[in-house]
């Protein structure tokens, strides 16, 4: 891991420096400080910190220096404060002298080779991921999370995790994914951990089994507390895959290819309220389209060039519009397309105001031209002229 801050082209073959951390426990968070420290003391000063992480799993951040990390700047002054955020030592120095003379470099073509060994590992902890893996999610909104993989596709993946009540369909890059083909199917739950590899050890896999398989149930998710909807009078917010795209993606995958079918369960989540409804049927219309066209007849035939040529080529069948979609349910209450323009600009109604406000600064300008033209000939013809001013040599 590599942070950067300010122009680094200036630090290039520049000696790097050793930082301590408190404690290896805690490196992640002490960094996540660092981060947020770094604009406030550097401001426009350069700094670029490596991190060498060896291992990432849940709750493990482990790296190939211990509590060491290397960092190089265009002040070093500013170095030197960053003992002042939570969880950092100091620049390592000669015999603990802890004298700024006295800080230990190493030089840039050592780092630089601890960089690649750092990175081949990164690579590798991705390695053999393919459609049904078991994976763990290692950073974001869901991290630590663990799920089977549906669908793997230029360097992201799609994955699937089942929830007590729900599923989640995630996408993200490969590189966010650790490979844990290896756990064996009967401990393959969301939470997996050493404590669960350690229950189905000791004969305890019966803990576990209900978890090992999703089966959506509405009483299970009235029965429990945390998850029953409370009718506030808010607005309902929902997740990034709470979405039409993730669940037209889910469909997709489960090989789900008609688009009406696809269309159809659209419509009855968003009629259950389970997705963000979109401002309209349009939109339906072309997600599911560009979905079915990228994730199942492009791999079937590359040489497709648009939908048009799927209707062609596998018949009718595949061939629906927005108005299909409106009349699944016609109480929906989504148009089929939406007349208001839209309120980023970019409409051809906020275009043509602009324009026409621009026309009337021109008129407004040229009639206050006109204005003091008319006023500088009512004025005696010996008043007109401006004088010009004169400048003396040398002043």
């Amino acid at each position: 891991m590599i942070l950067q801050y300010g122009n680094i082209s200036k630090l290039k073959s520049k000696d790097w420096y050793y930082i301590e951390l408190r404690s290896d426990k805690t490196v992640e968070n002490t960094l996540r400080r660092v981060g947020k420290a770094i604009p406030g003391i550097f401001r426009s000063e350069a700094i670029e910190i490596f991190i060498p992480v060896n291992k990432r799993d849940l709750d493990v951040f482990d790296l190939e220096t211990s509590v060491y990390v290397f960092v190089r700047s265009t002040a070093f002054g500013c170095l030197l404060r960053l003992k002042s955020v939570t969880g950092v030592v100091s620049l390592v120095t000669e015999g603990e002298t802890n004298r700024p003379s006295k800080a230990i470099s190493v030089t840039d073509d050592y780092v630089q080779t601890l960089v690649k060994k750092v990175e081949r590992a990164f690579y590798e902890r991705a390695a053999g991921i393919k459609q049904g893996s078991f994976v763990r999610i290692l950073d974001g909104e869901t991290r630590d999370y663990c799920g089977h993989v549906l669908l793997v596709t230029d360097g992201k993946a799609c994955v699937k995790v089942d929830l007590k009540t729900k599923s989640l369909m995630i996408e993200t890059p490969v590189r966010n994914l650790l490979n844990l083909s290896q756990v064996p199917d009967d401990q393959r739950v969301f939470y997996h951990s050493p404590l669960v590899k350690a229950l189905v050890e000791d004969g305890k896999s019966s803990l576990i089994a209900e978890d090992l398989k999703f089966v959506e149930s509405p009483v299970l998710g009235k029965s429990l507390p945390e998850i029953q909807q409370v009718d506030s009078g808010a607005p309902k917010k929902f997740s990034r895959q709470s979405t039409v795209t993730a669940l037209v993606k889910r469909l997709v995958s489960e090989g789900i290819i008609d688009p009406m079918k696809v269309a159809r369960e659209v419509v009855v989540a968003i009629r259950k309220k389970d997705i963000k409804p979109p401002k309209n049927l349009l939109i339906v219309y072309c997600i599911v389209k560009d979905t079915l066209m990228k994730s199942h007849f492009l791999k079937l035939n590359p040489r497709l060039e648009n939908y048009r040529d799927v209707i062609r080529q596998y018949g009718e069948a595949y061939k629906f519009s927005p108005t299909d979609i409106a009349s699944i349910d016609a109480q929906i209450g989504i148009p089929v397309t939406t007349l208001d323009p839209a309120k980023d600009g970019r409409s051809r109604e906020a275009r043509e105001q602009k324009r026409r406000l621009a026309e009337l600064e021109q008129e407004r300008v040229a009639a206050e031209a006109a204005r003091a033209e008319e006023i500088l000939k009512s004025l005696p013809k010996h008043k007109r002229k401006v004088p010009k001013l004169r400048l003396r040599q040398g002043v």
